[in-house]
C-alpha cells in the first residue's frame, strides 16, 4: 500500500473526542438544597421563638407584651433577631418554590412572585421595626414610650404605612395564597400546601391561640414539610423537564 494511501486511511478513521456539554445549570443541585434548607430554617426561626412566647407569656396586649419582654430581655432579643434572619431565609425558600411552579403556571408565577416578594419585604421591615420599638426603645425609654412610638409613630406615619403595613396586609396575604394555588396546580403534596394556606388565614382571621394551635404552628409545619419535598424533588422536576 502506498504511504499516501495509509495516511489517508488513518485520517479517515481517526475519532475526534468532542467535549461533553452539560445540559444542567451550574450549581443546580446546590440551589435546590439551599431552597429546601431556607424553607425549613426560615420557618423554624420565625415560628419557634414566637410560639414559645405564646406558651410562656400567654395572649398579651402589646404594652403588656413589651413589659414582659423587658423582664425577659435575653429571650426577647433572640426572638425578634431570629424573626429578622428567618424572614430573609423564608423569602429565599419561597422564591425557590416559585422556581418550581413557573414551569406549569408561568403567568401565575410571574404575578405571584412579585406580590409575595413585596409582602415578605414588608414583613422583614416590620420585624426590624418591632425590634427597634419593642426591644431597643423599650430598653432605653420604657414600655409606655415604646407603646407610644408604635401607636403614635408607626401606625400613623405614611412611610411606615406604605412601606410596611400595606405590604404585610396585602402582599403577604395575597402572595401566599397565590403561591398555594400555584403549588396545588403544580402537583405538590396537598397537606403541606393546605398548611401553608392556613398560616395567613389563621393570622388574619383566626384567634391568637386555640389550644396548641397558632399561626406559627402552621408556618413551621408547612415550611419543614415543603423543605423536605423540595430536597427530594427529582432533578427533572426541579429543572422543569416534566412540565
Amino acid at each position: 500500500m502506498a504511504p499516501g494511501k495509509a495516511n489517508l486511511d488513518d485520517m479517515t478513521h481517526t475519532s475526534v473526542a468532542l467535549p461533553v456539554v452539560s445540559t444542567e445549570p451550574p450549581l443546580s443541585r446546590a440551589a435546590q438544597l439551599v431552597v429546601a434548607t431556607c424553607l425549613a430554617s426560615g420557618a423554624l426561626l420565625i415560628a419557634v421563638p414566637q410560639y414559645a412566647e405564646h406558651v410562656v407569656a400567654g395572649d398579651l396586649e402589646r404594652q403588656d407584651r413589651i413589659i414582659w419582654g423587658l423582664a425577659h430581655q435575653g429571650f426577647y432579643r433572640v426572638e425578634w433577631l431570629a424573626a429578622m434572619v428567618g424572614g430573609f431565609a423564608l423569602l429565599i425558600g419561597l422564591l425557590g418554590l416559585w422556581q418550581v411552579t413557573r414551569w406549569s403556571t408561568p403567568r401565575l408565577t410571574a404575578v405571584g412572585a412579585v406580590v409575595l416578594t413585596w409582602g415578605m419585604s414588608g414583613q422583614i421591615f416590620s420585624d426590624t421595626a418591632t425590634y427597634v420599638a419593642q426591644v431597643v426603645a423599650a430598653d432605653v425609654f420604657g414600655a409606655a414610650d415604646a407603646e407610644r412610638l408604635i401607636v403614635d409613630g408607626y401606625l400613623r406615619d405614611p412611610g411606615m404605612i406604605a412601606g410596611v403595613l400595606v405590604p404585610v396586609v396585602v402582599g403577604m396575604f395575597v402572595g401566599v395564597l397565590l403561591l398555594v394555588v400555584a403549588l396545588w396546580r403544580s402537583g405538590f403534596p396537598r397537606v403541606p400546601v393546605v398548611l401553608l394556606a392556613l398560616w395567613p388565614l389563621w393570622d388574619f382571621f383566626g384567634p391568637a391561640q386555640l389550644g396548641p394551635l397558632t399561626g406559627e404552628v402552621f408556618l413551621l409545619a408547612a415550611g419543614a414539610w415543603l423543605g423536605l419535598v423540595v430536597a427530594r424533588l427529582p432533578r427533572s422536576t426541579w429543572l422543569g423537564r416534566d412540565a
